[in-house]
């Protein structure tokens, strides 16, 4: 079976295209294979499937973007299936929009996910690396509530990107504090954790601890999160570009109107190979 590895800032995938045929792998296989040590180390499997569910025939033409409509599955590192992957979105709307990374291409690649259809618009100008904007979907946030850290309560925003966040924006460094309080955090809420510090008008810098992979280089879903949240917050402008500092790189989100987040960033063809 050949697979790709590709990257989000640093977020790493196998990428398995079974369009054509095939099924995801068993739970155990893919654990296996994002093993760091023995095997070939990823956050997660992204498997593509024929259209808009695992049942198609065959892809199917989406009335919404006018390209390819495929489905899109997620197997974090820990053999978890989370809804939704804003990074692996991209890397997947990539190696769709330029035949498996053979050519350069600019199209438009609708994803289907657990979260729901995901339209991404893709320019890649060489044909393993591009720049890809997801819309995202909208942003469900709840008012924000106190979780415990030691010798005090922080607030953190709950935020739903299809899957679900707590926003905390503190003054420390958010490495460190998603490095120490991320563990317990993600565990008691059953959420992506997200520690963001302002930088200045509309700059976030911001760690993510994630479900099912740990501390990570980036997170989209985790981006979108701190976007909508600093819009609720009313300390960034809805409509305008944030900028989002992750330890792989910068993301850049738009909030719009009706709280749909829109994320734009590169993605990149590691390598391929056979399992």
């Amino acid at each position: 079976m050949r697979f790709a590895k590709l990257h989000g800032l640093g977020n790493d995938f196998l990428l398995l295209d079974l369009r054509q045929g095939g099924a995801p792998l068993p739970s155990a296989r893919a654990v296996a294979l994002c093993d760091r040590h023995l095997g070939i180390g990823a956050d997660g499997v992204l498997t593509l499937l024929p259209g808009g569910g695992a049942g198609s025939a065959r892809d199917r033409r989406s009335p919404q973007s006018g390209g390819p409509s495929v489905r899109m599955l997620v197997q974090n590192a820990d053999g978890s299936v989370p809804e939704m992957c804003g990074n692996g979105a991209r890397c997947a709307a990539l190696w769709i929009a330029t035949d498996g990374c053979t050519r350069p291409g600019t199209a438009s690649v609708m994803l289907h996910t657990d979260a729901g259809p995901r339209p991404c618009a893709v320019e890649a100008t060489s044909a393993r690396q591009g720049m890809v904007e997801v819309d995202m979907g909208l942003a469900r946030l709840d008012a924000p509530r106190a979780l415990p850290l030691p010798n005090r309560r922080a607030d953190a925003w709950s935020v739903s990107m299809g899957n679900p966040h707590r926003v905390l924006f503190e003054e420390g460094d958010p490495l460190a504090l998603a490095r120490e309080f991320g563990p317990v955090l993600c565990r008691a809420e059953n959420a992506n954790i997200e520690f963001a510090r302002k930088l200045g008008p509309q700059r976030y810098q911001v760690s993510v601890y994630e479900r099912g992979a740990g501390l990570t280089q980036a997170c989209g879903t985790g981006a979108c999160a701190v976007a909508a949240a600093a819009v609720a917050r009313g300390e960034a402008s809805r409509g305008a570009p944030i900028s989002v500092l992750l330890p792989g790189g910068e993301l850049v989100l738009r909030v719009d109107a009706e709280n749909r987040v829109f994320m734009r960033g590169a993605a990149e063809l590691v390598f391929t190979g056979e399992l």
